[in-house]
């Protein structure tokens, strides 16, 4: 138990390191890609196939951690994402946006083995500290939440000739820092046990399982549809400045983050889908603050919000997929499920930053009200089942 409570430590710092990377990478891509880009509409899409490049190596990754164990994967992950940082600074100074496409890949290849740390740390402890160790983890990206703005702010005007390439040099050496702390990480090898593996249909199909993955999957599509757009609509349509932009992003990651600090004892004393239920009315509030007014008080509203919304999908959704297979099924079932979450966030970032030039901010965030609504419907369904004594283990 000690060895695991070490290694979710761990897990923390670099789940917090990784983050920052990818926070910095969420408030500048845009107005990079905004920069170097042909054509205005294509702005966003470096970001895009970076949530594609995430989504089609989940499964291919999970296999291979599967095969040769999470340590050695999420190394080398993280060493692609010091070089997609250095690339993307490359291509900032030659101006060159298929670099910068190039270099953005490289960085979606590395959160590809990112999104493993939260399993990582479930792994091999007791069941009544699963929820906690996974949510212990995710609030690691309250590190992020400080430095990922902070360093955005301080260093996108460092070389004036060359907007943002000192912070992907940043961005960089954080990597490095994050290299030294995985190599403290121990993880033990697997106990041999026999476990019969189930047909992947007849996992995928339990009610518990498609609630939680519409629930990961629309909360953190929302929330990349949403966060997208914003820095462009903050800095380049309302011209309220990077530093607005920088703090509202802050306050955005920070509500991402903190509740998981308790969130796994809000899970063990209530259960996920009255967790997600509070996610959905968080997400509704977003929209209502975010379609009121264009000030930083109503982008910081709509974005705390939005961050407490993903909080409490994504983790709720994230704890029953942790806990639905046994070991010899994990690889192929967390490679499956995250796949579908992040392909939708692929798919809702390429979105997010196309309508936002062609019908705008408002009409963007009142689309996202048909997904809320899907998932509203069927959460009243598994409740009428409750009501109906059709116990569903969530």
């Amino acid at each position: 138990m000690e060895l695991a409570k070490k290694n979710v430590l761990i897990l923390a710092i670099a789940q917090g390191l990784s983050v920052t990377t990818t926070n910095i990478g969420i408030i500048n891509t845009g107005l990079v890609g905004f920069l170097l880009s042909p054509e205005k509409e294509y702005a966003t899409l470096p970001l895009s196939l970076q949530f594609l490049t995430l989504a089609l190596l989940l499964i291919p990754v999970s296999l291979l951690m599967g095969k040769y164990g999470r340590k050695i994967i999420f190394i080398l992950g993280v060493i692609s994402s010091l070089i997609g940082t250095l690339i993307v600074a490359y291509s900032i100074f030659e101006k060159n946006f298929l670099f910068f496409i190039l270099g953005s890949i490289l960085i979606g290849i590395s959160q590809a083995t990112q999104q493993f740390y939260r399993y990582a740390a479930a792994d091999n402890v007791p069941d009544n500290f699963k929820s906690k160790a996974l949510s212990y983890v995710i609030s690691g990206g309250l590190i992020a939440a400080i430095l990922g703005p902070e360093l955005s702010k301080i260093s996108y005007n460092f070389l004036t000739e060359y907007l943002y390439l000192a912070t992907y040099l940043i961005a960089g050496l954080i990597q490095i820092l994050n290299l030294f702390v995985l190599l403290f990480l121990k993880i033990p090898k697997q106990e041999k046990v026999v476990n019969t593996r189930r047909p992947l249909s007849e996992i995928l199909f339990k009610k518990n399982l498609i609630l939680a993955v519409f629930s990961a999957a629309l909360g953190y599509a929302l929330m990349s549809f949403i966060m997208t757009a914003t820095p462009i609509q903050i800095v380049n349509i309302c011209k309220l400045g990077n530093e607005i932009n920088a703090n509202v992003i802050q306050w955005h990651v920070i509500a991402m983050f903190a509740p998981s600090l308790f969130t796994g004892q809000l899970i063990n004393r209530f259960g996920n889908l009255n967790l997600m239920t509070f996610g959905l009315i968080f997400y509704l509030l977003s929209i209502f603050f975010g379609t009121i007014g264009q000030t930083e008080y109503h982008f910081w509203l709509s974005l705390f919000c939005c961050g407490l919304g993903w909080n409490f999908l994504f983790v709720g959704g994230s704890d029953v997929i942790a806990k639905s297979s046994n070991p010899k099924e994990k690889p192929i079932v967390q490679g499956v499920t995250d796949f579908i979450i992040f392909g939708s966030v692929a798919l809702s970032s390429f979105l997010g930053g196309n309508l936002l030039a062609s019908i705008g901010w408002h009409m963007m965030l009142y689309i996202s009200l048909i997904p809320i609504s899907l998932l509203s419907f069927y959460i009243i369904f598994l409740w009428f089942s409750k009501l109906n004594e059709a116990k569903i283990k969530i």
